[in-house]
């Protein structure tokens, strides 16, 4: 250590006594009043989760799974009483994510997937350590709450078959299991198709007669139509490309799905590329195809993966599609002859989650009312009117129709309250939260703030958006600020509790953070998702320069103008893309931010270069590889002075733990002010709600010390 960095410490280190000295003398009589009142982080995630939903639209029953401090369970309820009815009594936080929730046709039946995947190795997610491992499994449950859950077979993704007597469940291969009870039908096997590629189930026909599935090859794809009867394939319109997403006509006797160019050698996927899409549609007697549309060469990419089914055919004969061709996502619809396309959703907004109703209305959840939030909209058959279904300054999403679509459940919430299963009547109106009908007791709801949204101007002209948590007016003098950066980075943060568990989390952090006297400011910078293609596609971003760095210096520079905010307290934090943009802040800038906390981030890009995670998915080229270290913090780790918390776990699929040995080591070596909070055998998105609460409690306490906030 040489003698500036030690006089540049011991400043820093009297200008953090003299501020906490400050803050405690005039804040002392407010903090002895508010110490026995504080809001605790148990207390904001006091409230069970909803985390999934599905609905039967010809039946009257949804099922949920719920996350009640990290102890998943399934749920279910009947209209029109909506009474909720726990189907499965699973009672430890294991880490075990319940997920793909299908419900029969009758509504008779719930089928989940229980566990997460397995690596390389063939290890599946074992948070909590189980000597015993862990695995991935199809599970069924009778909806009534009449039985208990039975294990049905290993697998990743599960469907029913048209009769309701089977399962047709994906693995390692697609396979057949006959319901409890039930005769299996005669087609019914365990290794249903076995041929070449990686395959996976789609879709039945409505006959039930055929089975429409999708066969990687690496560098192509194809369409296949499984005969059962006859156990027979026919491969549709194969040819030097990538198809996927296969779909029936509502007759059964045309098949429609998405081309896109193959994958030439050496190609690796580049999320921040947009890609041309065609539709082509086939008579599944003949597999002879033809396209009836191209879209704008800029119109793909995100809209085939964001979420949703990127393609569906419509019981009023209309084939429903994503694009990004006006520049912003949303649906439209297509004659299955070819033609123009019509839009459904329409605007300066994008329209997430989708649900089709049998007569033809088009329902979706985006933020075409208010750009921070989220609403539920209904398009009518015809495409002519788009009506907002709910309520303004809330967070509606994933509409689910039901009960032959009398009905439409969703999740729901707003600044205060936290997320619940709401269900309203098809044509709107106030949302009836069923579950959790009340909240606990501790829950704070009374108060929690409710968060500005503000728009920041960047050195090179950007525009991007935050939203800001005011600590309560009983805090007086200079408080410290921290900024939060999400992950993704296709993300965009609200101003009430989110969709995502993750981020549902981390507005639960900002709120604690606000309640202890922090000024805290989320940030939406370029590269998010929500503004628009031409935002999300920011020029220059991550390993190819880094250009959103710039969006978080405007989010220091607004924070430093405050009156009541110490420019020499700004923090900054998050996790994942944000645990990059928060190790950047520290190196390049440490005169600017005094301490940050980095969960799971990307530090080196090159690393990222080489793929096997999602860090690797800008597909960097050979001759990129330079700019990308220049665009690492580790490129810069000769200005970090400043104090950082690194957290990790070490069984993450989505950033490779090897990025954070890394830099501690680095700061290590250079014997810089570094803390680490590493979790054995947790997953990218802290599956337990005790590495969560680990995490949390970790993060106030590291800024506490480094940043007074005025509370403590």
């Amino acid at each position: 250590m040489n003698d500036s960095h030690r006089v540049n410490l011991r400043h820093r280190t009297l200008r953090a006594a003299i501020a906490a000295m400050f803050v405690a003398g005039v804040a002392f009589a407010t903090t002895a009043q508010a110490a026995d009142t504080q809001i605790d982080i148990a207390d904001l995630l006091s409230a069970p989760q909803p985390e999934q939903l599905t609905a039967a639209q010809n039946a009257p029953v949804m099922a949920w799974v719920s996350n009640e401090r990290g102890v998943r369970n399934l749920w279910a309820a009947r209209a029109p009483e909506f009474a909720p009815r726990q189907l499965s009594g699973y009672d430890e936080d294991d880490g075990q994510l319940l997920g793909a929730l299908q419900l029969s046709r009758d509504g008779r039946w719930l089928a989940y997937v229980r566990g997460g995947s397995a690596d390389a190795a063939g290890n599946n997610s074992n948070p909590d350590g189980d000597p015993d491992g862990r695995e991935q499994a199809v599970w069924l449950v009778a909806s009534d709450g009449s039985g208990k859950p039975q294990r049905i077979a290993a697998g990743r993704a599960v469907q029913f078959a048209p009769g309701g007597d089977a399962l047709i469940v994906q693995g390692r291969g697609i396979g057949c299991y006959p319901l409890p009870g039930a005769t299996a039908p005669g087609w019914c096997k365990e290794a249903l198709i076995k041929t070449r590629g990686a395959n996976s189930a789609a879709e039945f026909s409505p006959d039930g007669k055929l089975l429409a599935f999708s066969s990687n090859r690496g560098d192509h794809a194809f369409i296949g139509v499984l005969d059962l009867a006859a156990r027979s394939v026919r491969w549709i319109g194969a040819d030097f490309s990538n198809d996927a997403n296969p779909v029936f006509s509502p007759d059964g006797r045309r098949i429609a799905f998405l081309r896109t160019r193959a994958t030439r050698g050496g190609e690796q996927f580049d999320l921040t590329k947009t890609n041309p899409f065609e539709i082509w549609t086939a008579e599944v007697d003949t597999g002879l195809a033809k396209k009836v549309f191209r879209s704008s060469d800029s119109a793909g990419g995100y809209a085939q993966f964001n979420g949703a089914d990127p393609l569906l055919w419509s019981r009023d004969n209309r084939l429903i599609f994503a694009s990004e061709q006006s520049g912003w996502l949303h649906w439209y619809a297509l004659p299955p002859e070819g033609g123009a396309p019509s839009p459904l959703s329409r605007g300066e907004c994008e329209a997430e989650t989708i649900a089709l109703a049998d007569d033809g209305a088009f329902l979706f959840s985006g933020n075409c009312a208010q750009i921070d939030h989220r609403q539920i909209f209904s398009v009518d058959a015809k495409g002519a009117a788009q009506t907002l279904l709910s309520g303004k300054d809330e967070i509606s999403t994933e509409p689910a129709l039901l009960a032959g679509g009398q009905w439409i459940a969703f999740r729901h919430a707003d600044a205060r309250r936290p997320t619940a299963i709401a269900v309203m009547a098809r044509a709107g109106g106030e949302p009836r939260r069923i579950f959790p009908a009340k909240l606990p007791a501790q829950f704070p709801i009374d108060r929690l703030v409710e968060p500005k949204t503000i728009s920041l101007s960047a050195s090179d002209g950007v525009t991007s958006h935050a939203t800001v948590f005011e600590p309560p007016a009983s805090f007086k003098g200079k408080r410290a600020a921290l900024i939060y950066v999400h992950g993704g980075p296709i993300r965009q943060m609200l101003p009430g509790w989110h969709y995502s568990s993750y981020y549902y989390n981390d507005y639960a952090s900002n709120q604690w953070l606000a309640s202890r006297g922090y000024v805290v400011l989320a940030l939406n910078y370029r590269d998010g998702t929500g503004y628009g293609q031409k935002f999300r596609l920011a020029d220059k971003q991550g390993p190819r320069g880094a250009s959103e760095y710039q969006d978080v210096l405007a989010a220091q520079a607004w924070l430093a103008k405050r009156e009541d905010v110490d420019p020499r307290r700004i923090g900054i934090y998050g996790g994942s893309y944000g645990g990059f943009l928060t190790a950047s802040a520290l190196a390049r800038n440490s005169d600017l931010f005094a301490a940050g906390v980095d969960r799971h981030g990307v530090h080196d890009w090159r690393e990222s270069a080489k793929g096997g995670d999602n860090s690797g998915l800008w597909g960097l080229k050979p001759d990129e590889l330079d700019t990308a270290f220049k665009s690492s913090p580790v490129a810069h780790i000769q200005g970090w002075r400043s104090p950082v918390l690194i957290v990790h776990g070490d069984d993450d699929r989505a950033v490779k733990f090897a990025q954070s040995v890394d830099l501690v080591e680095r700061l290590r070596e250079r014997k810089l002010p570094v803390e680490t909070l590493v979790i054995p055998d947790e997953d990218h998105f802290f599956l337990r709600y005790a590495s969560w609460l680990q995490v949390h409690r970790s993060t106030m306490d590291f800024f506490r010390r480094h940043l007074p906030s005025g509370a403590d």
